[in-house]
């Protein structure tokens, strides 16, 4: 169900963009920092109690110290990174992305370990790779609004350095997504059902992402795919419903909240309120996003561990008896 309002939603903004696009391009701004506000942040604005259900049992009770320190730390230097090396704050930035997206994504047809992930990281990185190639201009014009006034030589390389890898990532994704179709035509039942429509809401992002200003094909990706699954996984994790998880989180997304608005009115000052919107919205999400995609790697990472410790632990306990 999720897939095919999804789906219907793209071609929504699309039909938007194309008959009412004055009023699209004024929204914009607004839709951006509204979903990111209320769909965006809340995504991870329980990666303190994630932590808390794992750090413990590897970090001990002064665990706490050490996720602070290291979220808040990661945090300062991604915003730091924007204005002291925009080059290379650019390309690690949308790498993680689209690694982190990619994992998030389903896979559904297996081809092996190396050729799975790298479909996973084009597909999951569509959502840049595609406004690289055909929004070009706006990328860089979008970058240059977050990135100091003397950075415009760093935008141009980093972007020009995107544009062939976003070829190969597409080529790749392309491929992906028609080994899925041929096997859609040779499944049956709910999995050739699945298959199709997940094939149709790839064929429904990636027409978002070519035809519609990355202002808004982002927050329809990010905040009506990714986040969206994101917290209705969480709420299974924690048990609640939607109300309690919405009370849950709420101190911790409007202290997110209240950190952007103060960024966008006293830092990342712009001669417009769209300008400041964007700036701000884009800012403040990357400062949060990466501390999250990392903490995720760390929480997976011990997960593994503890995994492989218990696996070995049981098959010594079997031999010595």
């Amino acid at each position: 169900m999720h897939a095919a309002a999804v789906t219907l939603l793209c071609w929504a903004m699309i039909a938007a963009a194309l008959f009412a696009p004055v009023s699209a391009a004024t929204l914009a701004p607004v839709l951006l920092a509204s979903l990111v506000a209320f769909v965006g942040l809340p995504h991870g604005a329980a990666d303190h109690w994630l932590a808390g259900a794992v750090l413990p049992q590897s970090i001990g009770r002064h665990w706490w110290f050490f996720f602070l320190g290291g979220y808040l730390g990661v945090a300062a230097l991604t915003v730091a990174g924007w204005f002291i090396a925009p080059c290379l704050t650019i390309l690690a930035f949308f790498a993680a992305s689209a690694w982190h997206f990619g994992r998030e994504e389903p896979q559904l047809v297996r081809s092996g370990n190396v050729a799975d992930a790298l479909s996973r990281i084009a597909r999951g990185g569509l959502v840049i790779w595609i406004p690289l190639l055909a929004w070009r201009n706006q990328v860089n014009e979008l970058l240059l609004a977050i990135c100091p006034a003397e950075a415009p030589a760093e935008v141009d390389l980093a972007v020009s350095a995107l544009v062939p890898v976003s070829v190969f990532a597409v080529v790749l994704a392309a491929a992906s997504w028609l080994q899925q179709l041929f096997a859609a035509c040779s499944a049956s039942g709910v999995r050739r059902r699945v298959l199709i429509l997940d094939a149709s809401l790839v064929a429904s992002l990636v027409a978002v992402f070519a035809l519609v200003t990355p202002v808004v094909s982002f927050p329809v990706y990010f905040c009506a795919w990714h986040s969206a699954r994101g917290l209705r996984r969480l709420r299974r994790q924690l048990g609640e419903s939607w109300r309690q998880m919405v009370m849950q989180l709420a101190p911790t997304t409007i202290a997110s909240i209240a950190l952007v608005a103060a960024g966008g009115a006293f830092v990342w000052r712009a001669p417009d309120l769209p300008t400041v919107l964007v700036r701000s919205t884009f800012l403040g999400l990357s400062a949060v996003a990466m501390p999250h995609l990392m903490l995720e790697t760390v929480l997976a990472c011990v997960a593994k561990r503890d995994t492989q410790a218990t696996t070995h632990g049981g098959a010594v306990l079997g031999r010595a008896t």
